[in-house]
């Protein structure tokens, strides 16, 4: 049972959607929690899959850019194949895993509507705000029936697949944790030692004002680092210091503590350092992606980035001189923190056939789902002449062997698993929340205004402090008590 459970004890009684979800207590009846085994007229639990009669389910999540494939296809393609009888409707249009208030209003739409998808890949750390909405169907039930061993996770990432309850709501599907990525020649050229990586912040940002070569169309040839690419979030610098953003119980933001505004202001003056807002901003609306990947081609000296960001490396730079290493310590002799985040799948609370959603989701994340669709990704790379390395799936002996499996021979490349997989005992995940996706947009919007002057990073953090304690106690006054 979760620190929250046991001050809510909380039932499983529907109520209304906070302000801005839009969602009403009518429309979370027409699709609230069934008993397990699904809605009516669906065969046994123990009845194999191509047994049952014919259905389709509807699932949302990590679609391809237009007239692409990707890993998420292959599996449902492969899916629809081996259970021809049971058709996966993979909503193309519908792209569930991103973060916060605007990415999320589909689905709140969707449930409202009462046609829900049947299970959706999910931004794990939103999971719990919208369980305790019964926006999700809970899977203990259904764990326990099949004896699904749930010690196959990473313990660090298990609290976001639940809900305040303490219940199961999502099947972790990935996790990852932020490193330090560095360009060895890029050191090299500016005269520092090209092995080696910033251990302090002191030590970080000298070496990010050394690697800045200004200059070009967009005021820059070259920046050392920029906070607003990739994964420099102010979290992992705030809980570097020593801050956090929400009280242990939940019910109280914590913005404007003094260790977080010490970490915002240090983020603002490194942007200071590096030449200003507007122009580092212009530089940055320059960057592309994929094989433009502005630390592909030598925009970007340093940055922050997941273990999945060598992925890109990998596919369109495989030969690059590249250093990985921990984040940068706040001062020599700090504990290493670094941030794991990462997706789930979770059962919709009006999914028309929870058993065999339930199946689909464990099937999805079991050896034989990951590796058709690491398959699928690595046979694209090679017809383009790249490189595939695989994401971290949150299950520590399915990583081995997967990475075992896929290794690519490139030192430099496969060296990333050995940074990130021990680093994931110095990790942490964002503080669990009823209204999780108000505080990420709080937490991001007080990052934004610091950082471009708008606001001294006190006022920023005072401002969206207030915005963000009027949606927990929003969120809190309607909870089941």
């Amino acid at each position: 049972m979760t620190a929250f459970s046991s001050r809510l004890g909380i039932g499983r009684r529907r109520f209304m959607l906070s302000a801005g979800a839009g969602l009403s207590g009518a429309a979370l009846a027409a699709c609230g929690p069934q008993a397990p085994g699904g809605s009516g007229g669906e065969a046994g639990a123990n009845t194999p899959l191509e047994k049952r009669p014919a259905m389709k389910l509807e699932f949302w999540g990590g679609p391809p850019a237009a007239g692409q494939r990707n890993g998420r296809v292959d599996q449902i393609e492969f899916w629809n194949k081996k259970y021809p009888n049971i058709q996966i409707d993979f909503a193309m249009g519908q792209n569930s895993t991103s973060q916060g208030v605007a990415a999320v209003a589909a689905i709140v739409s969707a449930v409202a509507a009462g046609n829900p998808p049947d299970v959706i890949d999910f931004d794990r750390f939103q999971t719990a705000s919208y369980a305790i909405k019964s926006v999700w169907h809970p899977l203990d039930d259904m764990m326990k029936r099949d004896k699904y061993d749930a010690n196959r996770f990473a313990p660090l990432i298990i609290p976001e697949a639940k809900g305040l309850d303490g219940k199961w709501y999502a099947m972790i599907r990935s996790t990852d944790v932020r490193l330090l990525y560095w360009n060895k020649e890029a050191f090299q050229e500016v005269g520092l030692p090209p092995d080696k990586a910033p251990a302090t912040w002191d030590e970080f940002k000298q070496a990010a004002i050394r690697l800045t070569k200004k200059g070009g169309a967009n005021g820059y040839e070259r920046l050392g680092f920029t906070s607003q690419h990739s994964q420099a979030h102010y979290h992992i610098f705030a809980w570097q210091s020593g801050g956090s953003f929400q009280t242990a119980d939940g019910k109280k933001a914590t913005l404007p503590l003094g260790p977080n505004q010490e970490a915002l202001q240090w983020m603002a003056d490194l942007m200071k350092d590096l030449g200003g807002w507007d122009t580092a901003e212009t530089f940055r609306k320059s960057f592309s992606t994929n094989a433009q990947d502005p630390f592909v081609v030598n925009q970007l000296a340093m940055q922050y980035a997941t273990n999945g960001t060598v992925g890109t490396i990998a596919q369109f730079r495989p030969d690059m001189k590249l250093g990985i290493a921990q984040p940068p310590l706040k001062k020599a002799g700090d504990k290493p923190v670094s941030w794991s985040g990462g997706h789930g799948y979770n059962m919709t609370a009006g999914s028309k056939n929870k058993d065999v959603s339930w199946e689909l989701m464990k099937w999805l994340i079991s050896e034989e789902g990951f590796i058709v669709d690491n398959d699928g990704n690595l046979g694209r790379a090679k017809a383009l002449g790249n490189t595939y390395i695989p994401g971290m799936t949150g299950q520590p002996e399915l990583d081995k062997k997967l990475f075992a499996k896929y290794k690519t021979g490139i030192p430099a490349l496969d060296a990333v698993v050995d940074v990130a997989i021990p680093l994931m005992q110095n990790s942490r995940v964002r503080e669990p929340s009823i209204a999780a996706q108000h505080l990420w947009d709080g937490i991001k919007l007080s990052q934004t205004e610091a950082i471009s002057q708008v606001k001294s990073a006190k006022q920023a953090l005072e401002d969206n402090q207030a915005m963000i304690q009027k949606e927990l106690d929003q969120a809190w006054s309607t909870a089941p008590k």
